[in-house]
């Protein structure tokens, strides 16, 4: 594996060539779109896909509630509603929780009722679009005669611009308006004929909503009900799942490459989060030489090395990448580490099958280590990725802890950080890959698995 600064920096200015070419070559044309932002070269998607492609899978959600004995999930929280109707609520950017509703009806002949304030439809949803299979029910609030009020919109100065004009005859078009929250809630219950159903909910401010919308529904508490849907991933979240990712894996090479001028820990991570930014992501976190720590900081140090876990993430969808960088020539020891890491982690991808459990990865992987003759402290911790980054239920449907098993189109990490520390620094070693019946495949471009600066 090449270690030199020079292969580092080239390698770097390549990877999102390389991200392009690799999804061409798996038929994927996710990056086939692109506009420059700016002068720095970087890139932003094209995610116009996303208005028209729903991310929530009606048949597994239908199977799904089956199994846990409902008729319908009701979901308040941000990412439960981001990802049953393509809508994240306005008001939880603010920090505001329930202002929007998304009813999943079992039946995956109706439609999913978005019940959303006027105000968020004509400010957001008029210019996302509703994507096929949602059906928004928009309140306003109830007048002095209690009937709903006309919707909140910006007054008019002079003629109305184009997308003022689509905005208003969007929202025009969203009528009748509900007074309130809950009479828009009863409304879905009653066109769905789920006002005697049982129906489980994702986050205890809908239960009072609930028993007010309709007093007859069984209600059965449902959290990870929606973490278990969106394990497996659809083509348009797997598309999602790939920009982010790249734009995730770039910033940390752009990051790496000015780490030596950066100097420092927060220096690095504070670099990662403004790459992250001019690709079209957010950051979320990084590790830096084994500190997550955003207050603690310390200088690079000749001939150590350190890790870094980054992710960030594209409209709600998480990249999770992991490397280790030595600085100058690295200890003997290190060098054996990570060499002992790399190739467990080519090994273990194959083995990565429908079918495996969670808690049989970690025996995999030590056996490799056992194979190979490497006496190295590496843990094989899995978990799935996508709308946060460990995106999985706690407890399976029973109550019991959860034992997932790999199925075909989730996403997931490996994480593989070395658990030793000393004057040799820190490793760690980690991708996104997509399960496949041929086992493991990265949905991003790789790279070396050490980086010397």
């Amino acid at each position: 594996m090449p270690h030199d600064r020079r292969h580092f920096l080239a390698s770097a200015a390549m990877a999102g060539l390389a991200g392009t070419a690799e999804a061409a070559a798996a038929g994927d044309n996710t990056g086939s779109r692109m506009s420059v932002a700016g002068s720095t070269g970087a890139a932003l998607p094209d995610l116009t896909f996303a208005q028209r492609e729903p991310f929530l899978d009606r048949e597994r959600a239908a199977h799904i509630l089956a199994a846990e004995n409902l008729d319908a999930l009701l979901v308040c929280q941000g990412r439960n509603v981001f990802h049953v109707t393509n809508f994240f609520p306005l008001m939880e950017r603010m920090s505001l929780t329930a202002t929007t509703l998304a009813l999943v009806p079992r039946d995956p002949s109706k439609p999913v009722a978005l019940i959303i304030p006027a105000f968020s439809y004509y400010y957001i949803m008029a210019d996302d679009g509703v994507v096929p299979g949602v059906q928004p029910y928009v309140f306003t609030s109830p007048t002095a005669d209690d009937q709903a009020s006309a919707p909140l919109l910006y007054r008019l100065s002079g003629e109305a611009t184009p997308k003022e004009q689509r905005r208003r005859n969007s929202l025009t078009a969203a009528a009748p308006y509900h007074a309130d929250m809950a009479r828009a809630l009863r409304a879905a219950l009653r066109d769905l004929k789920l006002e005697n159903a049982r129906i489980g909910y994702d986050d205890d401010p809908v239960i009072p909503l609930l028993g007010k919308a309709a007093s007859t529904v069984q209600m059965q508490s449902a959290e990870d009900t929606a973490r278990r849907i969106r394990l497996v991933h659809t083509p348009a979240s797997i598309r999602m799942m790939r920009l982010a990712s790249h734009a995730n894996v770039e910033a940390a090479n752009a990051t790496v490459a000015a780490a030596r001028s950066l100097g420092s820990l927060r220096a690095i991570r504070q670099r990662f989060y403004a790459e992250a930014a001019l690709r079209g992501n957010l950051g979320v976190f990084m590790v830096v030489n084994g500190s997550s720590s955003e207050a603690h900081d310390e200088p690079l140090r000749e001939g150590s090395a350190f890790l870094i876990d980054c992710v960030s993430h594209l409209r709600n969808f998480h990249g999770d990448f992991g490397r280790t960088v030595f600085v100058g020539e690295p200890t003997a020891r290190m060098r054996y580490c990570t060499t002992a890491m790399a190739t467990c982690w080519q090994e273990l991808q194959p083995m990565l099958k429908p079918g495996l459990r969670f808690n049989e990865v970690g025996g995999l992987g030590n056996g490799l280590l056992r194979k190979f003759g490497f006496d190295v402290p590496v843990t094989f911790a899995p978990h799935a990725v996508g709308l946060a980054h460990n995106d999985q239920p706690r407890r399976s449907a029973d109550g019991s802890a959860a034992n997932l098993v790999m199925e075909e189109n989730m996403i997931l990490s490996i994480d593989m950080p070395l658990f030793e520390t000393g004057s040799g620094g820190t490793a760690h070693l980690e991708d996104l890959v997509l399960i496949t019946p041929a086992g493991a495949v990265p949905i991003h471009a790789v790279g070396s698995s050490t980086y010397t600066i």
